[in-house]
This record gives structure tokens, sequence and C-alpha cells, in this order.
């Protein structure tokens, strides 16, 4: 298997993980579809969860982390994520993240 992988967080229930087809079109995938490791797949299970914590869902432009220290960390967190999957599926993929993007879906 090969291919580009985006890890974006989305809101609730999805992995934070989408190929991309060659137009750049997302398609949600999860963790045991990429065969990640078990430890990977945790890890990547808690930094998701992190993120829907913040989640607002009767006012969505109110979701933020409770500080800017916490969300670097986060972001932090999510840079090592991405490098270790990319470890673990190899030279064959092509792995990126967006880890801000979702500000941009909470602007008021």
């Amino acid at each position: 298997m090969s291919g580009t992988l985006l890890i974006a967080p989305a809101w609730l229930g999805l992995s934070g993980l989408w190929t991309l087809d060659a137009k750049g079109r997302r398609k949600a995938i999860d963790a045991e579809d990429l065969d990640l490791s078990e430890d990977l797949a945790d890890r990547l299970e808690g930094w998701m969860d992190a993120f829907d914590a913040i989640y607002e869902e009767e006012q969505e432009a109110r979701s933020r982390f409770p500080s800017e220290a916490e969300q670097r960390a986060w972001e932090a967190e999510g840079t090592v994520i991405a490098r270790d999957i990319a470890a673990e599926l190899g030279p064959d993929w092509t792995v990126s993240t967006d880890l801000t993007g979702w500000q941009e879906m909470t602007k008021p």
C-alpha cells in the first residue's frame, strides 16, 4: 500500500487521518486501515481525544484550547505522531499535517 496521507484533526469520531487522491480530495481513513502499530494507534487516539475535548457543539466558534501553551503542546505532539506514522508506513507514503486548519472552520 502507498499513497499520500494527511494528518488533520476533525471533530468527533474521526481519526484525523485522510488519504488524498490525485486532485487533493480528502477521504477519512482509520489507523487500522493503515495497519499502524497498536501503540501508535493509541497515541493518535489520545491526541484526537484531546482535540475532541475542546469541541463546543452548540458554538463551534468557541472551540479553543484553554491556553496557547496547551495548543502548542498538542500541535507538537501531532508533529511527532506524524513523524512516527511516516516511519511506520515507509518511503512509499508521503505524510503531511494540517494542525491549524480547524481554526478556520471555527472562526466566528
